[in-house]
């Protein structure tokens, strides 16, 4: 496979990760206890809604598929300067 597309498919990867790890966090916000029912998750006597839950772990995976995006971006734009240069005709000798 063309690196060039699979640093595309990443980054498209990482840009719906993080996206998804943007609207967790503000439905987390939304949705975080407050006032007795704070004081009831402090007590153990009511759950923690889902979302609290799953949103610290969200940011963790946006963040991982933002760098794996990163590095297959380096890595194509390496490669693609490698066979820029390795086609490239040798003019380093004498001309004449």
């Amino acid at each position: 496979m063309n690196h060039e597309v699979v640093a595309a498919r990443v980054e498209h990867i990482a840009m719906a990760t993080g996206i998804i790890a943007g609207l967790s966090a503000v439905a987390a916000t939304i949705a975080t206890p407050t006032g007795l029912t704070a004081f009831g998750v402090w007590l153990g006597l009511v759950d923690e809604p889902l979302i609290v839950t799953v949103a610290p772990i969200m940011d963790k995976l946006a963040t991982v598929c933002g760098t794996i995006s990163g590095m297959t971006y380096f890595y194509a734009v390496r490669k693609k300067r490698r066979t820029a240069k390795q086609s490239a005709p040798d003019s380093s000798g004498p001309s004449e």
